[in-house]
């Protein structure tokens, strides 16, 4: 697909790049023929202004006209009255016949192997026609010249686009493969997690269907499996969803100015009963009075996101913190954990899709390696950034950096 693709990118290329140059070079040739011939009409006037009839020769035309030119006058009956002494036509006749034949009073001609530009002059009382040469050879064989060269350049170019066009596709399409490979591991991945909990679902209906006529209270068990099932595979469709949205551009942010460190409490309180639970302390350190233009919602989101992972990989006895520091045009909200860290490894990975350190663990606690993906995109939606490292002793701290206005 994609060698086709990339060929396929290559011929458009060298095709507008043939179409601009054969559009130029003809621009170039027909308007230079033109000035030629517009040039050489202005020297065949002139030539015959100094002509005008035999009784009034002027011996006195410029040099290079005397050179390239000569006139012929013949009567009526198209016999030659007087030729000018530049005339080096040694066969009148066979001249005088070549003009009978064409009945233009102006064009080209071939004297003697040589282009001639005539033009025909007829005098007042149509006693007697006047007929001015020029010669244009050296007019015609520049114009040839700069065919030749137009057209060497032409293949060379075509050469150069190709050969040029081949590297610029296979960089153009490097993204474009990188995204293609993103998009095949996202639906395999998405396809992977969607049907462990419709299989778990499947499974524990089967059960129930083997235990068709019992009470419902002895079946509380699987169908708490399902219920259980059923609410996984929601929040998982509901991800898949936000990052479809995201990678359309159909996710739009309804940024609105509201307090953040109101809206950090109202995130972080539905975590206490959590890590209490589990013996992990958490540590909430907030400026106050903290205003930022964003999506209240989303940066509720993120907080849940990072506080969320920061518990599941903190044991008992772990410290998470959490701190919102504000410092002029900017706000900076850490999350630390004092838990199990990541490797540097995973640290290249984990905003990836799917991508989860501990997956037996991720599975156990319900996780799909999609959390940090959107943590990044809400980041990113309000022109921040999110960066995760080590800390000094032990465990794992993100720190986002976020504009207070940003469009």
């Amino acid at each position: 697909m994609f060698k086709k693709l990339r060929l396929k990118l290559t011929l458009i290329n060298i095709l507008v790049t043939g179409l601009i140059l054969g559009f130029v070079f003809l621009s170039i040739y027909l308007l230079m023929n033109k000035a030629l011939m517009m040039d050489a009409e202005r020297a065949i006037n002139f030539i015959a202004m100094q002509n005008k009839g035999p009784e009034r020769p002027n011996p006195h035309i410029v040099r290079r006209m005397a050179q390239n030119s000569f006139t012929l006058t013949l009567d009526s009956h198209g016999e030659a009255l007087f030729k000018s002494q530049s005339m080096k036509v040694e066969d009148k006749t066979t001249l005088i016949n070549k003009i009978e034949k064409f009945k233009k009073d102006k064009g080209n001609i071939k004297i003697e192997g040589e282009t001639y530009r005539y033009k025909k002059f007829v005098s007042m009382n149509d006693e007697y026609v006047t007929v001015a040469f020029l010669n244009i050879q050296n007019e015609k064989d520049f114009l040839a010249h700069l065919a030749m060269i137009f057209i060497v350049i032409g293949i060379i170019s075509i050469f150069l686009t190709f050969s040029g066009s081949l590297f610029l596709a296979d960089k153009a399409l490097v993204p474009i493969k990188d995204a293609w490979e993103k998009q095949k591991n996202f639906i395999a991945d998405a396809s992977h997690e969607l049907r462990t909990p419709l299989s778990s679902i499947q499974t524990n209906l089967e059960v129930l269907s083997d235990n068709f006529g019992k009470d419902v209270k002895s079946q509380k068990k699987w169908l708490n499996n399902i219920q259980s099932e059923s609410k996984r595979m929601i929040r998982l469709v509901d991800d898949l969803l936000i990052l479809a949205r995201a990678d359309s551009r159909q996710e739009c942010m309804n940024k609105t100015l509201f307090k953040l460190d109101e809206a950090m409490k109202r995130a972080i309180a539905p975590f206490a009963p959590i890590s209490e639970k589990k013996g992990v302390k958490i540590s909430v350190n907030i400026d106050k009075e903290v205003e930022f233009t964003g999506d209240e919602s989303r940066i509720k989101q993120l907080i849940v996101i990072l506080l969320d992972n920061a518990i599941k990989y903190s044991g008992q006895g772990c410290l998470v913190e959490i701190n919102l520091e504000d410092y002029l045009n900017n706000i900076i909200i850490t999350v630390k954990d004092t838990g199990e860290g990541i490797s540097d490894e995973d640290k290249v990975k984990i905003f990836e899709r799917f991508y989860t350190v501990d997956k037996a663990r991720s599975r156990e606690s319900g996780g799909f390696g999609l959390g940090l993906s959107i943590a990044k995109w809400i980041v990113t939606e309000h022109g921040g950034s999110i960066n995760v490292y080590d800390n000094e002793l032990k465990g794992t701290t993100f720190k986002i950096f976020l504009p207070k206005y940003h469009n």
